[in-house]
């Protein structure tokens, strides 16, 4: 049974009620609820171009173009966007990703083509797990790390951080790459032994299911 995304009655203006434009109560034009709660959620529940708290999800390729009830090929607008774009194609499409590129950039979510492939390894590995394991899984690295000298033991755990290659998901908060140990090693050239746990933190659980519901990575 197909509904419309929202109750127009409670939400809409009464001169957008016999708006022929737009139809929402087909199969092919309904958008699942978890996705578009999230779609809100990332919009802050207000249009992404004019900041009204009136909501409607636009296809940004439309369906009859080959476009799809995906994600990334939807957006929030207010009625009055929503048929302006419809009628005047403003803004255009390329604007309406900009826009939403922006809304991702601005919660602070990681923009994924930046993210190393030890990043997506453990983020794709993190959503197989239960929900109850995933806060509490790690992973350990270790390596003997050159220095130069005893000044230099801070600065091996620092090169070795980034050798691990998790500085975009830190940057954004989503995952905490935690000390272990590190001991000194007498030999020539002197090391340090560094051992390093990384794991996702609240905020990247959180993350992990934008990714999922938006189907950027497998969902369990």
């Amino acid at each position: 049974m197909t509904r419309p995304l929202l109750n127009r009655d409670e939400y809409d203006h009464p001169e957008h009620f016999d708006d022929e434009i737009r139809e929402y109560r087909t199969s092919k034009r309904y958008v699942p609820t978890p996705l578009e709660n999230l779609l809100f959620e990332l919009a802050g529940h207000r249009c992404t171009v004019c900041r009204e708290p009136w909501l409607e999800i636009h296809h940004i390729d439309e369906l009859n173009e080959g476009g799809h009830t995906k994600y990334d090929n939807l957006i929030v607008l207010c009625p009055n966007c929503h048929t302006r774009v419809h009628s005047e194609g403003v803004p255009s499409k390329a604007e309406l990703r900009h826009y939403k590129l922006k809304q991702e950039i601005s919660y602070e979510l990681p923009v994924m083509s930046r993210l190393t492939q030890a990043e997506r390894d453990l983020i794709t590995h993190v959503a197989t797990l239960a929900n109850e394991d995933r806060l509490s899984y790690s992973m350990r690295f270790h390596r003997d790390v050159e220095v130069e000298d005893v000044e230099g033991h801070d600065a091996a755990i620092q090169v070795y951080r980034k050798e691990v290659g998790f500085l975009h998901l830190q940057e954004s908060g989503m995952t905490m790459v935690d000390l272990e140990s590190s001991v000194g090693l007498a030999c020539k050239p002197p090391a340090v032994s560094v051992a390093l746990r990384v794991r996702l933190t609240g905020k990247g659980i959180k993350w992990l299911r934008y990714l999922a519901e938006s189907g950027q990575i497998p969902s369990t």
